[in-house]
């Protein structure tokens, strides 16, 4: 018997470097640019982040702090601002394997996430659940055109397609939260691409939160995710642009 399923929560992106918001496409990262938004015209981190939750209705924000990600820094101004001024759950990136749990702010709404690109070995996240402050932590399998990105053979997988394997030991270790994103498809508007992996580690647990993002357009991407079972969504660009 299928499990009744609720529509997914959407939870906005909020992509910083530095002082600036910037749009993100395709994880090629130094292309990225600054963006403001387009409804009130601003560009400070703080109102971006607040229109974004206005306009989604949502209760809960996704940060990718994406210096720490690349090379280990402390947290940019711009997340320091958003975490201080929107006091939601937020899921915040920060290159955790560059950057150490301990690093992170102590404010209680922070959840971190262990994202696959920096987790190079999996002593990173047992650390990382060991955390003092045992917050509620997402670990993100980050995909490139559907193979991992990241270092597979450093967490004894077969391949760089063994995805349901590291699912596997992810949530052995004690996860409850499993984020499937492929950078390949962030703000290119053409769909998450990742249908039957969410499907399948949907079936195999049917209790996990299971977010999912990369290509996200409008309500009917969001709607058809919600009928294979993920709980959240993650959407900036449909958000900027006004398709959803």
């Amino acid at each position: 018997m299928l499990l009744e399923r609720t529509k997914p929560r959407i939870i906005p992106v909020v992509d910083v470097m530095g002082h600036c918001v910037v749009r993100a496409i395709g994880g090629q990262r130094d292309q990225y640019r600054p963006i403001g938004f387009p409804i009130t015209g601003r560009s400070a981190p703080v109102d971006v982040a607040k229109a974004l939750l206005q306009r989604s209705g949502a209760n809960e924000l996704y940060i990718a702090d994406l210096d720490a990600i690349r090379f280990g820094r402390g947290l940019a101004p711009a997340t320091h601002a958003i975490l201080d001024a929107c006091p939601v759950p937020t899921w915040l990136d920060a290159g955790l394997g560059r950057m150490n749990v301990l690093e992170l702010p102590t404010v209680p709404h922070l959840q971190p996430v262990v994202g696959f690109e920096t987790c190079r070995i999996p002593e990173i996240l047992h650390e990382t659940l060991l955390e003092p402050l045992h917050r509620r932590v997402a670990f993100s399998i980050d995909l490139h055109h559907g193979q991992l990105f990241g270092n597979w053979s450093g967490w004894g997988l077969a391949h760089d397609r063994d995805i349901l394997t590291l699912a596997r030991r992810v949530v052995k270790m004690g996860v409850r939260t499993v984020i499937v994103l492929d950078l390949a498809r962030v703000g290119r508007k053409g769909g998450s691409g990742t249908h039957a992996l969410l499907q399948a580690i949907r079936c195999e647990w049917p209790e996990l939160d299971l977010l999912a993002g990369g290509g996200i357009r409008n309500r009917h991407d969001i709607q058809q995710l919600g009928e294979i079972g993920v709980d959240g969504v993650l959407v900036a660009t449909a958000l900027y642009e006004g398709s959803l």
